[in-house]
């Protein structure tokens, strides 16, 4: 059995900048997104040609002032990498609807190698007062497209993913529940309406799903903002935790699942006021010890960050120890800190943590990244002061596949834009490693990826999407390596099946495909 240890703060790396450079208006993305309301997104290859695309789905039942510079309601937009630094605006009218899109995510849900878009949509259940195309936002359901070939086309209706009992749905789940080699679906309710639930749809094929919230044993007064996945009891199967509620639910015998209530109180919190809500949360080994810690961030004026350390197992269940103070992340930020990821974002082997609040000073957008300095050790650019600004979402991604991870901040406000920060934090060695299913999903959500060097861990992650607040990301697992030229790859799959890579160069993506 393994001991908690003491924190050990080991020696900074040098070149301790993390620095972004604004690319917005250089990639194109100012007009076709000047005046939205955005609050999801997701990025994702939807075309197939290797480079990442966006979708961003806003609020669009506000009066029209609050678009401006837009006259009014700006619609979801798609939009294509180019690959050459620039995005452009794809002209696919159905994409392009009137909602209060709060999450979204790109899956291939049918297993046929392009991505499906799943929106989930704030209904208020009826139109109030107001404008079309204020009304009709009100009133749309989360909605879902198929990919044919690049075209994307709304199946809601027909799909029992999209039901009109859901109202207030906010983050997305993407994972394979029952390990048939379907992805299925997790949506995230809020408490704001009235009987707030959360729904598991079990993936039927031809994209057709089913709700068996009930049937697996899950409660349905589960309420939420964001959402975490990893495979925490080791079981080859999907755990999640659910923010604002903060319940854990473990995978247990023929695709069952039960409620962590051991674990309550580890993650029960002190509201600073009736608003405090804890929202976007993430998965990632912080200390590489081989184990899922977990990061929660807060939507609210005065955020506040949480981080725990994983242990081992104790009848089944995954032991947690809060290390926030130790972590140097205990200071208060001075804004919403609403979506939150643990992602390495100056390559030096280390998990770096990343929630979507900001500086903007001269036009200058500095984002909220605390630097892993080698350990369990936490430190953020520069004071955690005001005036600092929020976006609700801001998922990660290398969009010039520069083999670092740049950063788009989805905006709100008017009078401020949405933001791709490109990195361009000094040089380091790196791999993103792609794992593709044959019996399991073929995204290979679920697998589980491992760097070695000599033996040494220095790298373990999940293949995943979706965490955090709101955002969508790319199935892939990136890893910084620092110095090393070359490492050891070893994926487990869902399913048990392992691959070993030995002396894998560095600076490239690594596809790894289930052995037959």
């Amino acid at each position: 059995m393994r001991y908690w240890v003491p924190l050990v703060l080991l020696a900074a790396p040098a070149d301790p900048e993390i620095v972004f450079s604004d690319h917005t208006a250089r990639a194109g993305l100012v007009e076709p997104l000047a005046g939205i309301m955005g609050h999801g997104g997701a990025c994702g290859d939807f075309d197939g040609d290797g480079k990442l695309d966006l979708f961003v789905g806003g609020f669009c039942d506000r009066p029209n002032a609050e678009y401006a510079p837009a006259a009014g309601p700006v619609s979801a937009r798609l939009l294509r990498n180019r690959g050459d630094g620039t995005f452009e605006r794809v002209g696919q009218p159905a994409v392009e609807f009137y909602a209060r899109t709060s999450g979204a995510v790109f899956a291939d849900l049918d297993n046929d190698g392009d991505l499906e878009l799943y929106s989930a949509n704030n209904a208020k259940g009826r139109a109030g007062r107001g404008d079309e195309p204020q009304r009709s936002a009100q009133v749309r359901h989360s909605t879902l497209f198929r990919n044919d070939a690049g075209k994307l086309v709304d199946v809601s209706a027909a799909s029992g993913a999209c039901p009109e009992t859901l109202f207030t749905a906010r983050n997305v789940g993407v994972f394979d529940y029952d390990g048939d080699g379907l992805l299925d679906l997790y949506v995230v309710e809020d408490k704001f309406t009235r009987n707030p639930r959360s729904a598991l749809f079990r993936n039927k094929g031809g994209l057709q799903f089913e709700d068996v919230t009930r049937a697996v044993g899950l409660p349905e007064d589960v309420f939420g903002l964001g959402l975490a996945v990893a495979d925490l009891n080791g079981d080859l199967r999907p755990d999640f935790f659910v923010p604002h509620s903060n319940r854990l639910f473990l995978s247990q015998p023929g695709g069952k699942y039960r409620e962590a209530v051991e674990l309550r109180p580890t993650f029960a919190w002190t509201p600073l006021s009736g608003e405090d809500w804890p929202c976007g949360a993430a998965f990632g080994d912080v200390n590489r010890d081989g184990r899922f810690d977990l990061v929660l961030a807060h939507h609210h004026e005065r955020a506040r960050l949480r981080l725990w350390l994983g242990g081992d197992l104790k009848d089944g269940v995954p032991q947690f120890r809060e290390v926030t103070k130790e972590a140097g992340l205990a200071d208060i930020v001075p804004t919403k800190a609403p979506h939150a990821e643990l992602q390495d974002f100056d390559n030096d082997g280390w998990l770096d943590l990343y929630v979507s609040a900001a500086w903007v000073e001269g036009g200058k957008v500095t984002p909220l990244v605390y630097r892993n300095v080698g350990g369990t050790r936490f430190e953020p650019p520069r004071p955690v002061q005001a005036p600092m600004v929020y976006y609700p979402a801001g998922p990660t991604g290398d969009f010039d596949s520069d083999g670092r991870l740049d950063i788009f901040l989805i905006n709100w406000f008017a009078g401020r834009r949405c933001t791709l920060l490109r990195n361009e934090s000094p040089v380091r060695r790196w791999l993103d490693v792609q794992a593709v299913g044959k019996t399991v999903n073929r995204m290979g959500i679920g697998a589980q990826v491992r760097v070695t060097k000599a033996g040494k861990l220095l790298g373990f992650q999940e293949v995943t999407t979706g965490y955090g607040y709101a955002s969508g990301q790319r199935a892939y697992c990136h890893f910084g390596l620092a110095d090393e030229t070359s490492v050891d790859v070893q994926v487990t799959f869902p399913n048990g099946k392992k691959v070993t890579k030995e002396s894998v160069a560095a600076d490239r993506l690594l596809t790894v495909e289930e052995p037959q």
